[in-house]
């Protein structure tokens, strides 16, 4: 059977491709890059304004909330609401008059994991704010322990709060790992956001085969190839529903129509009205053209999603039969204990015509 993760189709041109977003490990260090970038900027700033100087701990706070801000750039609508959790977290402690980078920290690692593009957990939002929280304290201290007291305030402000978010941003870590080892597949309130109800029912089947196979999978590659193969469906129905939309937008019988009324003109018409009615029936035939390029495209779309399935279902029969079934193996003491068993009966059996035959003589 082939493996899962070696399905290689030739796809339409303009096709969605099956497998083109990164890993979460691969995404990684570009968040923590950002994270530290984020907080070295807003360090610098803070000690030109003096406020390092004078609030130190405020300061830290300001810098661990930007930088968390900052790990997912295509989501800055949120950056706000994050600064200003993780900034309200670090004042929370230091009113309490405990460290402020502890609330700082965690509430950045919980935050700066929601804000990952793949779909979090509060289980993912607790380990980011544990490693979130242990990373920052750990920064802390080590900055404190290694950078020297006689550097300018400048200096000495950015390296604390890079040090601190080089390893506070470490939070992240957690969570790509579970998405590197995870299939991610399309939810159910994504699916029904991207797709009408007659394009959802091939999702869903491929799904099922997925969910239903996870059980006889022998390893985690096989599990995950078979999870791209079926969100490489849900991509392809996306593709076939907006090509759809596009035919209904060209109806043949009507442009064809428009053409030949373009066309058959009256022997009076003049030279410039003939011109522009050539021209458009021109116009209108290029367009039949490019509707029928379209229809090839929905026609192999279509046929991709039909092949998926089958592969999958191929792929689920296929583990269900390299599976190791019970009758394939004969269990160690079979042997002995049929062994025990006959000799049982043949006891049995003696006591029987023993009791058979005194019955007899004592008539």
């Amino acid at each position: 059977m082939p493996s899962p993760g070696s399905l290689q189709p030739v796809t339409p041109a303009g096709a969605l491709q099956p497998f083109d977003s990164k890993a979460a490990l691969e995404q990684l260090p570009r968040r923590q890059a950002l994270w530290v970038a984020g907080s070295t900027a807003t360090a610098l700033l803070t000690a030109a304004t003096s406020l390092w100087t004078i609030q130190p701990e405020i300061a830290l706070t300001l810098t661990i909330a930007v930088g968390a801000a900052l790990v997912h750039p295509r989501k800055l609508w949120a950056a706000p609401l994050v600064a200003a959790g993780v900034t309200l977290a670090g004042l929370l402690f230091f009113l309490l008059q405990a460290p402020a980078v502890i609330g700082a920290g965690a509430m950045a690692g919980a935050l700066a994991t929601w804000m990952v593009p793949q779909r979090t957990d509060w289980v993912d939002s607790l380990n980011g704010a544990l490693g979130g929280l242990a990373g920052s304290s750990i920064g802390l201290w080590v900055a404190t322990s290694l950078i020297p007291a006689a550097l300018p305030v400048s200096i000495a402000a950015a390296l604390t709060a890079g040090t601190v978010a080089l390893v506070g941003s470490q939070g992240l870590l957690p969570a790509a790992l579970r998405f590197d080892h995870q299939p991610q597949l399309p939810s159910i309130r994504e699916i029904q956001r991207a797709l009408k109800v007659a394009y959802r029912p091939p999702v869903f089947r491929a799904i099922d085969l997925y969910k239903n196979s996870q059980a006889q999978a022998p390893d985690h590659e096989t599990r995950k190839g078979m999870a791209e193969v079926a969100t490489w469906v849900f991509r392809l129905q996306v593709t076939l529903q907006t090509l759809d939309m596009e035919l209904a937008q060209i109806d043949p019988e009507q442009v064809r129509n428009r053409i030949s009324q373009n066309r058959d003109l009256p022997p009076e018409t003049d030279d410039f009205t003939r011109d522009r009615r050539n021209a458009t029936a021109h116009h209108l035939e290029r367009l039949l053209d490019h509707r029928e390029v379209i229809a090839v495209e929905r026609r192999r779309t279509d046929a991709l999603v039909d092949y998926a399935l089958a592969f999958l279902e191929e792929a689920r029969a296929g583990l269900a039969v390299a599976r190791r079934l019970p009758g394939e193996a004969v269990p160690d003491r079979l042997p002995e204990v049929l062994d025990r068993l006959r000799n049982q009966a043949k006891e049995g059996d003696a006591r029987r015509r023993t009791a058979r035959e005194l019955d007899h003589l004592e008539v």
